[in-house]
């Protein structure tokens, strides 16, 4: 399923100009998880990034949004006027390369179920909760990067169409859940009285 993906980014490739909305429209199917992965590519490392996680958090939150209930991709209006340079879109097409390599080799059990309805809400809503503990601006070791891996194994899940790939995502989510009760319970403690 990756390798349409491939596909579709060469023919994105040969315009003349690139922007947000026409890569969401040249990806097709594959647009809202594709953009999803880009959002949160930036957080797959160990190391907050505060700031920069809101704005690129509400676009992976618009998109698992998206997944459950337009099946195409959300952008604002001044998301879909953001332009890309050739440039910047050939670092793009590369990563999609190694990216559609590692899926292969990654992708073990595809099943129907992943296609199904129930299965997109239910990654749609795992997705809107990692992405809005992506989005806070937390000074936790690791607090940017696991809602992220959750994130990535659901969307390579759901691209490849593998059960193992979405199951794996969606018990990171439970982590993230896990993640949050004890930011609130650190954050009564700090601050008695603050909600």
């Amino acid at each position: 399923m990756s390798s349409k993906l491939l596909i579709h980014l060469e023919e994105i490739r040969q315009l003349p100009e690139i922007t947000l909305d026409k890569l969401a429209d040249g990806l097709k199917d594959q647009a809202l998880l594709v953009l999803c992965l880009i959002s949160i590519l930036p957080f797959m490392q160990p190391i907050p990034l505060p700031g920069v996680s809101t704005i690129l958090g509400l676009i992976a939150l618009l998109q698992g949004i998206a997944l459950m209930f337009l099946k195409k991709p959300i952008l604002t209006k001044k998301m879909k006027v953001i332009k890309i340079s050739h440039e910047r879109f050939e670092q793009i097409f590369k990563a999609a390369e190694k990216f559609v390599s590692y899926a292969n080799k990654m992708s073990i059990y595809q099943h129907p179920w992943v296609s199904t309805r129930a299965c997109k809400i239910i990654c749609g809503a795992a997705i809107v909760f990692a992405a809005s503990f992506l989005s806070l601006p937390l000074p936790i070791p690791l607090s940017n990067f696991v809602p992220a891996l959750s994130i990535a194994f659901i969307c390579l899940g759901l691209l490849e169409e593998d059960l193992i790939l979405v199951l794996t995502g969606l018990s990171i989510s439970f982590a993230v859940i896990w993640m949050a009760i004890f930011s609130y319970n650190l954050v009564m403690e700090m601050f008695p009285g603050f909600l």
